[in-house]
């Protein structure tokens, strides 16, 4: 073979370190953006935080002195080439892992004055607690009961083991065994004195919390009602016998087989269920996770001023802004008398700073962006609501804007809108076209909240069956297969009709 040597000339995309944490900040959630902002303040300590109290905030944002600004753009520009423009990157290398043109059917200076921003959400009163909920817990409300009992020190040490075991539902999943391997060998405790305590931790308030499954948290407050005379002895009876041996009948709905067994009719049977549908298969609702996962939301909708034809608008939440800038103190030491070491120390930290500054800003930017085309396109859905959603693909807002479709992508992923229609995730405006009779088109969002609404409003002792549903939504004008609306259906975790139908 003949080696040679040959010149070729060829265009490539190479991401700067900038725009490679540019696409990271862009993507983030709101609580792992605040996580990777406090990361980075810990570890450069060119960047510090502007409290909300802090005159000039967008002066100060974006600059750390007139004198360093000429010094600091020279340092700039040798390290990095790109601007702080909304973010958009088109390269086919981002495709496959973040376009997704049906998310649901599968489960200019834009840039605002932040001072402005804070006047109108304070005049449209909306006001964000962003703090930790100090709710009881549920380990909080049993340990409290069990402190007030009569049990020795050593029962109460076994009864927080136990408690500590629950899963979040309130379940008890272990063996009693492994309750005393958590324990100190020293203590010599036995399963029967764990089963003791834990047969008195289902006794408390919640009644049925430590249950292994649901069949014994029902078995246990039917078991409680044994005292109450308001409830008839055989309709008591008939619930115990569903809930102890029947359970699977119950929840397919097959009330005839539920009849034959247990030998009574409609009117007694319909009675029993109507006992067991009083009972709280979810204990533990009403009290605070230890995990809890809090939704700021990350854009703020409203409609100024009263009249019906205005706008919704979209701004962002002020609330959820943090802004940062180049501490000046550190940075006017390049202008003293300093050793090398020291000077580049500070030329890396003060490069870096501005950049994460500049992409702080440009995510904001960039979620404004797409927040303000979403809301223009779907004003009848905040003026009417699901049923009203216009159908709209990340190609749509991408088209619009002129960004590439991964950007849009990673601009809605896990960002959050608030509405006088609640806290919507932006990725819920996002759905396939339906055909109608008319030659137009609607929202599968819009299909989706017809047969929640045709299901909430059916005859329960003759549900809708799918067929049914379908050809109730041609007749609304809406050309829907029954495969479609099965699988609509089970998005919302609807029963099928079989299952839907009841007695009561």
């Amino acid at each position: 073979m003949k080696q040679s040597l040959n010149l070729k000339l060829s265009q490539s995309l190479t991401l700067t370190p900038q725009l490679k944490q540019s696409l990271r900040l862009l993507q983030l959630s709101s609580f792992d953006l605040e996580h990777e902002i406090q990361q980075t303040l810990e570890s450069n300590p060119l960047l510090e935080r502007i409290e909300p109290n802090t005159t000039n905030i967008e002066e100060s944002t974006f600059s750390t002195s007139d004198a360093n600004e000429a010094e600091f753009n020279q340092l700039e520009d040798k390290e990095f080439k790109t601007d702080a423009e909304p973010l958009d990157i088109e390269t086919n290398s981002f495709n496959s892992a973040d376009v997704d043109l049906h998310w649901q059917d599968h489960n200019t200076g834009l840039r605002q004055n932040p001072a402005n921003q804070s006047s109108q959400l304070d005049s449209e009163n909306m006001a964000f607690d962003q703090s930790l909920s100090a709710d009881e817990t549920l380990y909080e409300h049993l340990y409290w009961q069990i402190q007030m009992t009569n049990l020795s020190d050593k029962d109460k040490l076994i009864a927080k083991a136990i408690l500590r075991s629950f899963d979040d539902d309130g379940y008890f999943n272990i063996e009693h065994e492994e309750v005393c391997l958590m324990l100190d060998s020293k203590l010599e405790i036995d399963t029967d004195e764990v089963a003791a305590v834990h047969s008195l931790i289902k006794t408390l308030d919640p009644i049925g919390v430590g249950a292994r499954d649901l069949g014994e948290r029902l078995s246990l407050q039917l078991a409680n009602l044994q005292t109450s005379d308001t409830v008839d002895s055989s309709t008591l009876s008939n619930a115990q016998e569903i809930i102890n041996n029947h359970l699977d009948l119950l929840a397919s709905r097959n009330t005839s087989k539920l009849k034959k067994l247990l030998s009574i009719n409609d009117q007694e049977l319909s009675e029993s269920l109507a006992l067991i549908k009083t009972l709280n298969p979810r204990v533990t609702n009403n009290f605070t996770s230890d995990r809890q996962d809090h939704i700021i939301p990350d854009l703020v909708v409203v409609k100024p001023g009263d009249n019906k034809d205005s706008q919704w608008t979209v701004n962002l939440n002020s609330n959820n802004q943090t802004k940062l800038r180049v501490n000046e103190t550190y940075s006017s030491l390049l202008k003293s008398e300093i050793d090398q070491q020291g000077s580049d120390f500070i030329q890396k930290n003060l490069i870096e700073a501005k950049a994460f500054i500049k992409n702080i800003m440009s995510r904001y930017d960039t979620l404004l962006l797409v927040g303000q085309a979403i809301v223009k396109r779907q004003q009848a859905f905040f003026e009417h609501g699901d049923q009203h959603m216009q159908p709209m693909v990340l190609l749509d807002i991408a088209n619009e804007l002129e960004m590439h479709e991964s950007t849009i992508s990673r601009a809605t992923a896990g960002k959050y809108l608030l509405s006088p229609r609640g806290v919507v995730e932006l990725k819920y405006f996002f759905s396939s076209a339906i055909n109608t009779t008319d030659g137009t088109t609607s929202s599968s969002t819009a299909i989706r909240s017809l047969i929640k609404k045709m299901v909430a409003s059916e005859s329960k002792l003759k549900p809708l069956s799918d067929n049914k549903i379908a050809q109730e939504l041609e007749q609304q004008g809406h050309i829907v297969a029954r495969r479609t609306v099965a699988k609509y259906r089970e998005s919302m975790h609807i029963a099928p009709s079989s299952q839907r139908k009841s007695l009561l």
